[in-house]
């Protein structure tokens, strides 16, 4: 039988079996080693890769465990609610497509696995782009890891045909019941910390649908997912790139940049984490969209989205000190919604990141914080 999503899909368990001992010998997991486990064998990451015989192996023994480690090397701390979101009224695991925001090229889908595989629930599918696949051993992992392939391309074509097959692959894995699946709900990481979801990403999975709006959603049984860092990650790179895109109109990755931002993101403090799994749209919020014209349902349902997602974020005590710290004011504090040590902890690390840059960058980074106050 033909394999209609051979180039998107993630590996097979025979498939990644096979790749286990090339990856293990590779120089991506040596560097990976010697950052997780410094006082290891040299051999211990790559024994452990090769004696993986499945992909829930690879998953288990190898990512959540290193997502485990980094949490305890970076002293980050994660908490979570709404798994029981999960469950459906007849008591079974129900599968669902996990809209989430995205604020990390590979720790928000990997937090959200690591939680899942904590309460013994089924871990998803991660629908990824293809422009993080930089090499032959990053794709072994991340196909390995359960990952689909999202081609980015600037062809409109290319991206039309690709979205075709894309949507259909990600209805087939939630309609049958086989699993969930996660993506973010827009196309690289928000960098000015608002959340909005893109309107193009809601078309591509509406595109597989043949009923009417409103039930080709609720087929995809779409559950927003929030993921709140009370410290941002890569945020100064972040803000940089947002003020040159405003500035010159445009911003032109340089080679290996999502590499870099993927490595730092996961050796960086991250402070605490919270991920929450709001429960799945309702048929209501899908009839909302569903009354309006054209396109017009799109942008509500973005908009439905948004205000469950807003609603469902962290604030952290970073957030209101960076707010006070803007306006010039105590007005935060003196409500104790942070300390002054909780003040003077966001200077140190913002003035670190954007160290030999310029002031903007600076006061950019402390906007971004500031954001999500001005959402709620």
């Amino acid at each position: 039988m033909e394999d209609l999503y051979k180039n998107i899909r993630p590996y097979t368990d025979a498939e990644a079996a096979a790749v286990m001992p090339s990856l293990a010998g590779s120089s991506l997991v040596a560097s990976a080693a010697k950052v997780l486990y410094p006082d290891k064998d040299p051999d211990y990451l790559p024994g452990i890769i090769r004696s993986c015989k499945t992909v829930e192996d690879f998953q288990v023994k190898v990512i959540a465990e290193a997502l485990r480690k980094d949490l305890e090397l970076t002293h980050s701390s994660l908490s979570y609610s709404g798994v029981e979101n999960f469950i459906d009224s007849d008591g079974s695991v129900g599968k669902f497509v996990l809209l989430s925001t995205h604020r990390d090229i590979v720790l928000d889908p990997a937090l959200v696995e690591y939680t899942l595989n904590l309460n013994n629930l089924p871990m998803t599918e991660i629908a990824a782009g293809d422009n993080l696949l930089a090499s032959p051993e990053i794709v072994d992992a991340m196909r390995s890891n359960r990952m689909i392939t999202v081609v980015r391309s600037d062809n409109p074509r290319i991206v039309y045909s690709s979205s075709k097959v894309l949507s259909a692959y990600i209805r087939e894995k939630v309609t049958s019941g086989e699993r969930s699946v996660w993506i973010a709900h827009r196309g690289g990481r928000t960098k000015d910390g608002y959340d909005r979801t893109e309107q193009g990403l809601l078309k591509m999975l509406a595109m597989s649908g043949s009923c009417e709006f409103a039930e080709n959603f609720a087929e995809l049984r779409i559950m927003p997912v929030t993921i709140s860092y009370e410290y941002e990650t890569c945020g100064a790179l972040k803000v940089r790139e947002t003020l040159t895109k405003a500035r010159q109109g445009y911003y032109h990755k340089q080679p290996g940049e999502d590499v870099n931002s993927m490595v730092q993101g996961f050796i960086q403090p991250k402070g605490r984490i919270h991920i929450d799994f709001c429960k799945p749209l309702t048929a209501e919020e899908l009839s909302l969209a569903d009354s309006a014209q054209h396109n017009e349902k799109f942008r509500i349902l973005s908009e439905i989205l948004d205000a469950r997602l807003t609603a469902s974020f962290k604030l952290w005590p970073t957030n209101y000190a960076a707010a006070d710290l803007l306006a010039g004011d105590d007005k935060f504090l003196k409500q104790g919604y942070y300390t002054a040590e909780d003040r003077e902890r966001l200077v140190a690390r913002c003035k670190r990141e954007t160290e030999g840059m310029a002031q903007e960058v600076y006061t950019g980074l402390l906007e971004l914080y500031a954001a999500h106050l001005n959402k709620k």
